[in-house]
């Protein structure tokens, strides 16, 4: 249930082996965890049950500490200029810190099986045969 350094050293595309480099991935991941087990705090029992894939838990992991890794700083913009040349590039999702974004939290979303159970749920009643 807890992504590891090497998924996140793929996502990186190189190999984390400095072992302060290593125990920081490590700690951040654990930071990533303790994301998603406060949304979900029945987490374990999630993924036991099928509910929550444990794949899709380690890729949101390993997706969250590799973004953070390439911009640990969370920079919005960087501007290159050399004599009268310029250039401008945007970061649309950055943002300082382990952040779990929007689809990722899709991706992790319990499944769930009591289909048309809820407060607001609408059942077609079949198609009338005659008028």
């Amino acid at each position: 249930m807890t992504a590891t350094v090497q998924q996140v050293g793929e996502l990186l595309q190189r190999d984390i082996t400095d072992p302060l480099e290593v125990k920081q991935v490590t700690r951040w991941i654990e930071y990533a965890d303790m994301l998603i087990r406060r949304r979900y705090p029945n987490l374990d029992a999630l993924i036991t049950d099928g509910s929550i894939g444990s794949d899709a838990v380690d890729m949101v992991e390993a997706m969250a500490v590799a973004r953070y890794a390439l911009n640990p700083e969370g920079v919005t913009s960087r501007s290159t200029s050399i004599d009268d040349y310029q250039e401008t590039q945007g970061l649309r999702n950055a943002q300082p810190g382990i952040v779990i974004l929007d689809t990722e939290w899709a991706l992790i979303a319990p499944k769930t099986t009591t289909a048309g159970t809820g407060a607001f749920t609408i059942v077609p009643a079949g198609r009338r045969d005659q008028w």
